[in-house]
């Protein structure tokens, strides 16, 4: 089973708190360039570096979002137009966090597992509550 990753996993990994051992056996993940870029984002280099490898000894495909979203999106590794689940999705994850500020990077991360029938792994228990509301295929993983 394919399993998009959210960013937070990563930094989990990097600092020893989980595993992939510990999601299922077949467990393949799946990533987009929104992962990529909040990596990118970490002001600190040394920490940047740490995130990079362990994105990079993970080995996730990278596919595209199922949205474009302007000024988030990059050209070529987002589908045009907007994904059948992300308006409803955007508006659970907003009413269970008061509309956090990386939100739609979220959706577009959740997105993608939703309209592909894949798993959701994260560590954030607003972004998995809204949607397990649209699928039980999500693994939170403790913080």
């Amino acid at each position: 089973m394919r399993y998009v990753v959210d960013t937070n996993v990563f930094n989990r990994i990097a600092d020893g708190r989980f595993s992939r051992a510990e999601l299922p056996q077949d467990a393949e993940l799946v990533a987009t360039h929104i992962q990529i870029d909040e990596i990118k984002r970490t002001t600190d280099p040394e920490r940047r570096g740490v995130l990079f490898l362990t994105f990079a000894m993970q080995q996730p495909d990278i596919v595209p979002t199922e949205s474009a979203v302007w000024n988030v999106s990059r050209w070529g590794q987002a589908k045009w137009g907007q994904g059948q689940h992300h308006a409803a999705l955007r508006t659970k994850l907003d009413s269970k966090n008061d509309g956090k500020a990386n939100n739609l990077q979220d959706v577009l991360i959740a997105e993608v597992a939703l309209s592909n029938g894949y798993g959701l792994v994260t560590a954030d228990e607003d972004l998995a509550a809204a949607t397990r509301e649209f699928t039980d295929k999500v693994i939170r993983i403790a913080t």
